[in-house]
This record gives structure tokens, sequence and C-alpha cells, in this order.
């Protein structure tokens, strides 16, 4: 036995090992405290393991989904959901009324400091009377709380939700006991599968057969619930680096910012025709000190116009202040005097319709801010053949023609006539102008044609519309208008002809179309239908709408996004589609993720992976305007006994790691594995940074056998 003896001299030389292996893990997360009276999957009769339960994929709402929300569905039956539809609340904050299976919950803050064993190299979290939320929640009020079998008291009802992230360094695994039910999913896929009411059950799951890629950083996400009096336990072994990539405002890890806000207390603004909401969970409330209040969080609360949208173009839908309910009220289409427009009916699908009061004979449809604009002379003449020999004027059969040059009655042997505009007179001798003409007959003029009396018309008889009868009597001319036209039809003053006249039909609303038609059986009928705006487009990012005063209007599709994650944009032949919203920090040690339960993008430091993930940490070093970023590895200092890779324990080795002197007197008295196992429990020695001591442990790279490992478990 002398060959120890230089071994062990040198053991009692060494001094106190520190190792930078953090001793605890914190993690942070989110109890709902539960009540049967308020959700009947709670207590229920019964119950053992069952799984299949939940969907194997977790949604971007970050909580599990029930496969069936049918309650005779077997394995509902079999799991204890009485009522699966109230499941939606286990791990979601509901502020339900506290009515009967209303799912109303109280979310509470949680930490669970798992604590580093160094003998198996992993962090542990182990309560068996796992009761984090006794006297809180709903048992704050004692008609709330349970007593077991009269036993005792304790706060049996609850669940917890932990949504944290890790690198994945290339040597983790996971191993959970405890009751009730227990989900645990890793890349959003379920990797535990512990479901239903169940005494404790074991699950674990070795992460480096899940396919992933060392380096790359995912999802860890963990849902536990206590749901039957007798025994709440939970053990959780595991060395999942996990951490929180985000917290809300309350200080919660991925929570939903309900811990410290209600809507219907903390952003009440005591309107009943808003709806008031907590901020998104990851705003920055300004706040010095610790604990943040109603008053702090109030001014960043919402408070959204409850939404009525109209019916129709005949109805305005509006919110009832006194009653926060919405009303329907039917529009008034009053004339619009300044556009000289008659109210006359509302169209549901056009709006309101007018009537023009500017349809007179002399005037011209348009209306100068509310007078009708009149025929001028000059329309007239347009209308009527513009004789230069004529003089136009609008009057009230319309426009009328009369002669620019007329006769004078008082002298008959003077003829005027018209010469291409110009008047002029014809002197005539007085044969020719007393040739035996009538001189009582007023409505002729003297004409002779060899000494001949042949009468003519005195002028301004006919007055050059063909849509009037022409008579003169005793000298009085008369204009009668031929009534010959119906409906939306007029009478053409050239022609003489009934033609379709579309402006009769104008009803003030540039949202619809006003023709007057014809048909076989009915003549001049107006027809007035709804202008179809954008018709012909075929670019689906252009949207069309109709404003009765300017009609048809065009503009820009604005895409909504989908939740907080998928940003909307438009493309001319699909349409709206959706692309994930784009986090990029452009700085390498920093990532950039949008979460949906965050309300959009996070930030938090990018965990670099080592070579070896046991002996090694990963370092990021930051990209700079010269150089981009990078990930190191870095040995621990002093490294781990078991990233000491020797056959045999030499001076070298020995003297490039520490450890408590007392080992070595352990060694000696006790003598091998057996007796430093021994005197480890005895003297309740804890190592931070130890992973079961390498000096009494086969070579780690089975090149052989460290001289003092004697499993003496034998003896």
């Amino acid at each position: 036995m002398n060959y120890l003896k230089p071994t062990i001299f040198l053991i009692l030389c060494l001094v106190t090992f520190v190792y930078s292996q953090p001793s605890t893990l914190t993690i942070q997360g989110t109890i709902f405290d539960q009540h049967p009276d308020y959700n009947n999957n709670f207590e229920p009769k019964g119950g053992s393991i069952k799984k299949n339960l939940v969907l194997k994929t977790l949604g971007s709402s970050k909580v599990p989904t029930l496969v069936s929300l049918d309650p005779e569905d077997d394995t509902n039956e079999d799991g204890r959901m009485i009522t699966p539809s109230l499941f939606q609340y286990f791990y979601q904050t509901s502020s339900k009324p506290l009515t009967k299976n209303s799912g109303a919950n109280v979310p509470i803050p949680i930490n669970l400091v798992l604590n580093y064993d160094s003998k198996k190299q992993v962090y542990v979290y182990n309560d068996q009377y796992f009761f984090p939320i006794d006297y809180q929640g709903f048992d704050v009020d004692s008609k709330y709380r349970t007593y077991n079998n009269g036993s005792g008291y304790h706060n049996f009802h609850f669940c917890l939700k932990l949504n944290t992230k890790f690198t994945y360094q290339g040597i983790e695994d996971f191993y959970f006991i405890g009751d009730d039910d227990v989900w645990v999913f890793i890349n959003n896929k379920l990797v535990v599968d512990l479901g239903g009411l169940h005494s404790r059950e074991t699950g674990s799951v070795d992460v480096t057969k899940l396919g992933l890629t060392k380096g790359s950083t995912y999802d860890f996400d963990f849902f536990y619930c206590e749901r039957h009096t007798t025994a709440s336990t939970i053990r959780i072994e595991t060395n999942l680096q996990v951490f929180c990539p985000w917290y809300d405002y309350c200080g919660v890890c991925s929570g939903d910012g309900s811990t410290c806000c209600n809507k219907d207390t903390t952003c009440n603004d005591g309107k009943k025709c808003t709806i008031d909401a907590c901020p998104p969970p990851k705003t920055v409330i300004n706040k010095a000190g610790s604990k943040i209040t109603d008053a702090d969080i109030a001014p960043y609360c919402s408070h959204t116009d409850v939404s009525c949208p109209d019916p129709d173009l005949c109805n305005n839908n509006n919110c009832d202040a006194s009653t926060g309910n919405c009303k329907t009220t039917p529009i008034t289409c009053s004339n619009q005097d300044s556009k000289c427009l008659l109210a006359q009916t509302c169209d549901p699908k056009s709006g309101c319709i007018y009537k023009s009061k500017c349809t007179g004979v002399c005037d011209t449809g348009v209306c100068d801010g509310g007078d009708c604009v009149q025929k001028s002379n000059s329309t007239c003449a347009n209308e009527l053949g513009n004789n230069p020999c004529m003089v136009y004027s609008c009057g009230k059969n319309g426009c009328e023609a009369k002669p620019k040059c007329p006769q004078n009655p008082s002298t008959p042997c003077d003829v005027a006539y018209c010469d291409a505009g110009e008047c002029k007179v014809q002197h005539l001798s007085a044969s020719e102008c007393n040739c035996g003409c009538d001189a009582s007959d007023l409505c002729s003029k003297n004409n002779c044609v060899n000494n001949v009396c042949v009468p003519l018309p005195i002028d301004g008889i006919d007055d050059g519309n063909a849509c009037t009868k022409d008579t003169c009597v005793n000298g009085n001319i008369f204009h009668t208008p031929i009534n010959k036209c119906s409906g939306c039809m007029t009478c053409n003053p050239v022609s003489g002809n009934c033609d379709l006249s579309d402006t009769v039909c104008q009803d003030g609303n540039e949202c619809t179309t006003n023709v007057c038609e014809s048909s076989d059986s009915v003549l001049g009928v107006c027809t007035n239908s709804t202008v179809e705006c954008g018709a012909t487009n075929t670019d689906k990012c252009i949207q069309f709408s109709c404003n009765e005063a300017t009609g048809c209007q065009q503009s820009a599709v604005v895409c909504p996004d989908v939740g907080s994650c998928l940003v909307g944009y438009c493309d001319s032949k699909q349409g709206c589609l959706t692309k994930p919203r784009s986090c990029d920090t452009g700085v390498f040690c920093l990532t950039g993720e949008c979460i949906e339960n965050a309300g959009g993008c996070i930030v938090y430091e990018k965990r670099c992976d080592a070579d070896n993930g046991r002996c090694q940490q990963g370092v990021c070093v930051n990209n700079t305007a010269t150089e981009e970023g990078y990930c190191k590895s870095e040995d621990y200092d002093p490294l781990p006994f078991i990233c000491k890779t020797g056959a045999v324990v030499s001076t070298a080795v020995i003297a490039g790691v520490t450890v408590a002197g007392a080992v070595a007197l352990g060694v000696f008295i006790y003598g091998g594995k057996r007796g430093y196992d021994y005197w480890k429990e005895s003297r309740n020695v804890q190592f931070s940074g130890s992973n079961s001591n390498p000096l009494y442990e086969q070579n780690p790279n089975g090149s052989g056998v460290n001289p003092l490992y004697n499993d003496n478990s034998a003896l």
C-alpha cells in the first residue's frame, strides 16, 4: 500500500475547490389559482394517468390544446376533463365572473429555484408537499379554502406554466416525477405526456435524441396541474440551462401582465362604450422602485371604442353611452339646398336618393351655389339652329326664336328683311304697297306680287321651336307646347321628336347610374342602378368605394397583421398575404425574435454553445464595424474533475484541480469510493461545482482506471 502515500500526501496539501457552475437555477412562471366552483375539471371523482389528452404541437398561444372538446370522448372521460371547454383557462388568465363553471382564475407569479446536484451534475427541484399558493388567490377568503378530508388546509387546485428557452449544448436531458397533469414541450413538440388525475408518475426525455441543432435556441415549455386533494408532489431533474427570454411589466417571465393588471379595475375608464384593456405584456412602464401599482399602469391602458358597424347606407349604428349596446337609427336624407337637390328616398346600397330641382324648360341642369343656372341666349341659339337672322331667348315654353328684323306695322310700305344677319328695308311704291290687302287682318302683313295681294304672316309667329304649336289670333301670337312626350322623354326643339333624356332621371347620387329607357310597352322610364366601382379592375391591391357626393374612389388595400408576429402585405394577384415579422437586431450577440404572447419583437442576449458543454462555457463575441461576431468556447476555471481525462491521477493532474483537504482524511480513514461517499454523506458536505469525484470513478473516456477507484459496494 506504500504506493498510495505520495498521492495521499499531495491531496492533503490541496485547497478548497471553487467551481464556476451556478449553484442554483431560477425559473420564473405563473400559477393560475383555480376553484372547483368555477371549473369543475378540478376535484372530480376518480382518475388515472391518461396520455394523448392534448395535441402534440404547441401553438402560438403557448398553452396546450385538448385533442377533443367532446365531454363524452373516452380520452376526456378517462383524463377527468368533465367540461373540456374550460380547459382553456388552465394556463391562461380568465377574468370571468365568479359564477358556476365560468372558468374564473387568479394568476400569481412564482419562482422555482432548482439546486445544483454536483454528483448527478443536474439541477433539482424537489417538493413532496408542493403547495406554493396556500392562503393566496381565491384562498385569501377563507370560504374558498379546501380541507383534505378534514385533516388540514392546503390549496390543492392550481396550474403552473413555465415558458422559457434554452440553447442546445448537445448533452441535455430532463426528468420529472409528480402528480397530476404534466406536459412538457421542447421546440413546441410534446416530449413528456403525463395527463390526467394520477398519483406520482415518472416522465423523462433524452434531449439529445430530438434531432436538435447544437448551438440553436429552442423553446422549453412546462405545464403542471394539481387538480385533486390528497397529495401534491413535484420533482424535476435537468441539465437544461433554461433562461427567460423576456419579462412582462409585472416582472413575470413570459407573462401576460395579468398578475399586476386587471382590465376591469386597473384600466376601467368608466365608459360603457369603450373596451378597456391592459397594456401589451412587453410594454415598458417607467416606474421607480420595485413594486408596480395600478396608478403606474393606468396611463398605458388602451380604451378602444365599441365597434358598431352600420348595417347599410340608410341606417347608422352607434354605441349607447347609457347601456354600452349598439343602437340602430335611420338616417335622415335632407334637401341639399346648396346643390339644388331635393331628398326623395334612401337606397340601402346607394344611400340617399335626390332629385334635382333644376329641371325646368329653361334650366341647364347645373346648380351654382343653390341657384339653378338658366339657359342663355347663346344656349338657345345653339339649340335652335343658330340662325343669324333670329334672336334667341328662353321663355315659359323653353327656347324660342324671334325675327331679328321684324316688320313695323305702321309703315307697311317699308318691308323689313334680314340679309345674313343684317337688317334691311325695301321701300315699296304706292302701287306695290296698296294692292287691296285686308288691313283688318292683324296676323298678316301686306305683300303685293304683280299688284296682287299675297299676304305674309306677321313676324314672330314661328318661334323656331318644333316642340310648340305657333298660332296668331287678332295679332296675338301663342306658342303652345306639344305634350306628346311621356315619362323621362323630352321634345327635341329642332326635330320635334321625343328623345330619351337621362338628365331628367338624375337623382343627385353619384353612386347610381341614371338612364332613361324605353321598351315596346313603356316609353320613357328612369332606371337607377348602383354603380359597380372597379368592376373591371384585376389588381387585388386596389379597393374601390363610392361616395354619393363624389362618386367612385380607389385606395390601396391595407392588409391587416395576423396576431403580433405575422405582417400583412398585398400581392396584386393573390390579395392579402402574411409574412413573419422581422426582428433582426443587426447585433450578433443580441437575438431578436417575435413572440405572439409578448405582443411582438423581443430581444435577448445570444447564448453560445460550447464545444464541450460539461467542461466549457460558450462566450459570445460581438460584431464590430470591421469584424463579424462569433462564438467561442472557454474552459471553466478550474476544470471540473470529470473533465480530467488522464488514465491515472498524476501530480500534474492533481495540481490542476482543487478539492477539500478533508477528502484525503476521509479516504485515508475509510478507504476507497465507499469510504469517500460515507464521509461525504455523514458530514453533509456539498460541493457546488463537483459532479461526483472522478478520483472515485472510472475514467470517463474509458482509457484507464483511476488508481483510487475501488467500488467497495460489496463490502
